[in-house]
Order: C-alpha cells, then structure tokens, then sequence
C-alpha cells in the first residue's frame, strides 16, 4: 500500500511500470537507483541543493554508528511500548525529517506486538539517498516538511527527531488514533561544546509545546539525559560536524574544540507524545 499522493495535483501516487511511480493524471516518477523518489517541486525548493549536505550527512552517521545517542534510542523504544496503543500490530510509522533514517530504523522496529513499515522524508536529497541505501526495508523520499506529498489519515505514528515540525501537515497525515513523537534539544543538550565556543552559555529552548498543542493534544513528555565520553579527534570532529556549531563558528574558536582528543560532553533531550 502507498501512502503517497501526487506533489503537483494530490492525487494517490503508486507504483507503475518497474521503478516507476504514477498519479491519476499521469504525473510519473522514477526511482532512483538507492530505490528512493524525488517529489520536492522545484518552486518548492529555496536553494539548488536544500537541507543538509553530504559531509554533514556523513559526519552525522559516522557519530550515530558509534552508538554514542543508544539510550535516547532505547528511550524513545520504551514510551512506544509502555505509552502508545494502536488497534492493530501492522503500523505505518513516518521518519518526518528523517536525515540518514537512523532513529526511526533502531527505534522504531522489532517492537514487541507491532510490525512497524517505515516511511521516511527529508528535504536533503543526501541524507535519503544515504537512507535507502543503507535500511532498503524502508521507503524514503525527498520533500518539504511543510508541503507532505502524503495522503490524509493515512499514518499511524510521526517520529520527528531534531527536525522542523509543520503541525498542521502532522494533524492532516496523521490518522484518527495516531500518534507523534517530537524529539528536541533540553537546556543543557551538547553544553560543553558550546561553553568552548561562545562566552556566555545560552541554554537550549523550544516553542514545540506551544506549536503542537494548537493541533494536538499533549500527552506526555519524558526528558533523556546522559554524558557521552569521547576518546579520539575523530570521534569529537564527527560529533562537531553534525551540528550547526561547525557551520557557523569562526575557525579560531572552532578549533577551541576540533583539536581536542578527548571530550566528555551532556546530551539533554526532550520527547513529546501528542495525539489526536
């Protein structure tokens, strides 16, 4: 079954010949080689090459391969099965932002009682491309949080992981008895390295409570807090790369951080569970 619908004329978009996908008015798109679809329009896009590039998508998988955020994994798997209750054990689980797909690929399958199918979207053509590569049990795709090539009611449970929330796209594609699940950076999340950057600390702080609320109602929040201790250059690089710090600091106090071959560093997140 697809979940998904035509991002020029909504109508439901399923496979056709081999490696391809077509709408009812005859819209059609290929399959890239990885096996995912591109369905981000270009007046869409805001730049040639939109959301993260290559060397963050790398640096961001090298990090989570390290298993350095497994008990925000472990988490996030824990409220699954002690907080949500679905109908039925086969559910359709969305990646909303869904990077290089590593969160919802380790939390969100093999969950006891539930077979999960996976779909997931990112607007870096990279980061999907890097994702149907590697979980091909998964579907992924290109597209704009904001602009969901995806059919009404049609997903059980949003997993949103460090990524721009659209709640009225969530509340649309989200079914009568679905879930989401809002993943974002607590005050203290990745303090360390921002106390080496910049003079004074500023503490992480989040309007999500305030945006999704308007559409949902706000069941639960659970906060995962633990120290990750990092033992090499590399290890530290790969972390620094994967957030906007590298990108947006003078290379001076930059490397306040990069030559450093040991860190030990407090990771600090909340996770929100709305429903409808």
């Amino acid at each position: 079954m697809s979940i998904l619908i035509c991002p020029y004329c909504q109508g439901s978009l399923v496979p056709s010949e081999e490696r391809t996908y077509v709408c009812e008015n005859k819209h059609s798109f290929d399959l890239a080689k990885q096996g995912y679809l591109n369905l981000l329009p270009v007046n869409q896009k805001k730049s040639k090459d939109p959301g993260d590039n290559q060397m963050m998508v790398t640096a961001r998988r090298e990090f989570l391969e390290l298993g350095f955020y497994d008990p925000l994994i472990e988490c996030i798997k824990s409220l699954v099965e002690t907080k949500l209750s679905f109908s039925a054990s086969n559910i359709i689980a969305f990646d909303a932002g869904c990077g290089e797909g590593y969160y919802s690929q380790k939390a969100l399958n093999e969950l006891p009682g539930l077979n999960t199918k996976i779909w997931g979207t990112d607007i870096s053509k990279y980061a999907v491309k890097n994702a149907a590569g590697k979980y091909k049990n998964n579907f992924y795709f290109v597209s704009s949080i904001y602009n969901l090539p995806v059919a009404k009611a049609s997903v059980d449970l949003i997993l949103s992981v460090f990524s721009p929330v659209m709640e009225e796209e969530f509340k649309r594609i989200l079914s009568a008895q679905g879930y989401a699940i809002v993943v974002s950076p607590a005050p203290n999340h990745l303090r360390e390295i921002a106390e080496l950057i910049y003079e004074n600390f500023r503490p992480h702080t989040t309007n999500i409570l305030e945006k999704m609320s308007a559409s949902f109602r706000h069941l639960h929040r659970e906060n995962s807090s633990f120290r990750i201790e990092m033992h090499s250059a590399e290890e530290v690089l790969s972390l620094v790369k994967m957030t906007p710090y590298y990108w947006s600091t003078a290379e001076e106090r930059l490397e306040n951080i990069t030559k450093k071959t040991e860190l030990s560093v407090s990771c600090d997140f909340n996770i929100d569970i709305f429903g409808q």
